[in-house]
C-alpha cells in the first residue's frame, strides 16, 4: 500500500510538471486513471506529491527549473512593489520552491477598498480580468476572495485580495492544512541571495 501511494505521488508530480497542472486533487485523480487505482486509501497526501515534484525537477529538469523559479521571483518581486501600499505576499509555488514553466504567481493582498487596485492597475494601463478564488479557513469555513488575473509578458500574476484584516489570518494551505505561508518583499529577497 505504501509501494502504491508512492507510485501515485510520483505519477501525479510528473502529470503536474509535463502537463501543466497546479491541482493536487486533479493530478491525483489522472494518476489514479492512469494507474488503474480506484481505492481512496491508496491516494497520496498534497505533501507527499510536493516532495515528489521537487524529486522529479531535481532529476528531469534541474538544468530548467531553477533558472526559471529564480526569474519566477525576480519577477514577483516587482510586482510587489508596484503593489507595494497593498501589503504584497508571495504565496504557492514560486515561495515553496517548486515553480515551473508553467506556474503563475501568486500574491495575497490586503485592502479594504477593491477599487484602489483597479485604479493602480487601470493607471499603470495593466489589464486585467476579474474571477474568485475559494479558501477554506482555521473555522473550516469557505470563502470566496476576488481574483485579479493579468500577464507580465508570458508571465500570468494571480492577485487575490483579502480585507485589510486578512494578513492576520492566513487561509488553510492546499498542502497540509496549516496557515498558508506567505512572504513579504524582504522575504522574496532573502530567498533570492540564498540561492546565489
Amino acid at each position: 500500500m505504501q509501494r502504491m501511494r508512492l507510485q501515485l505521488a510520483h505519477e501525479a508530480a510528473r502529470i503536474m510538471t509535463e502537463e501543466g497542472i497546479s491541482d493536487f486533487h486533479t493530478a491525483k485523480r489522472k494518476a489514479a486513471n492512469r494507474m488503474g487505482v480506484t481505492n481512496e486509501q491508496n491516494m497520496p497526501r498534497n505533501v507527499e506529491i510536493e516532495l515528489a515534484l521537487k524529486e522529479y525537477q531535481a532529476i528531469f529538469r534541474q538544468d530548467q527549473q531553477p533558472h526559471r523559479l529564480r526569474a519566477l521571483r525576480k519577477t514577483a518581486i516587482e510586482v510587489m512593489r508596484l503593489l507595494e501600499r497593498f501589503s504584497p505576499r508571495l504565496v504557492g509555488p514560486i515561495l515553496r520552491g517548486t515553480a515551473d514553466q508553467h506556474s503563475a504567481i501568486n500574491i495575497h493582498l490586503f485592502t479594504d477598498n477593491s477599487q484602489a487596485l483597479d485604479w493602480l492597475l487601470m493607471e499603470h494601463h495593466i489589464p486585467f480580468r476579474i474571477g474568485e478564488r475559494e479558501y477554506r479557513f482555521s473555522d473550516n469555513n469557505v470563502r470566496r476572495q476576488p481574483l485579479y488575473l493579468i500577464a507580465d509578458g508570458e508571465i500570468e500574476v494571480e492577485l487575490t485580495l483579502f480585507p485589510e484584516i486578512g494578513i492576520r489570518q492566513a487561509p488553510k494551505s492546499p498542502l497540509d492544512g496549516k496557515p498558508i505561508q506567505r512572504a513579504s518583499v524582504s522575504d522574496v529577497q532573502k530567498l533570492l541571495s540564498q540561492e546565489q
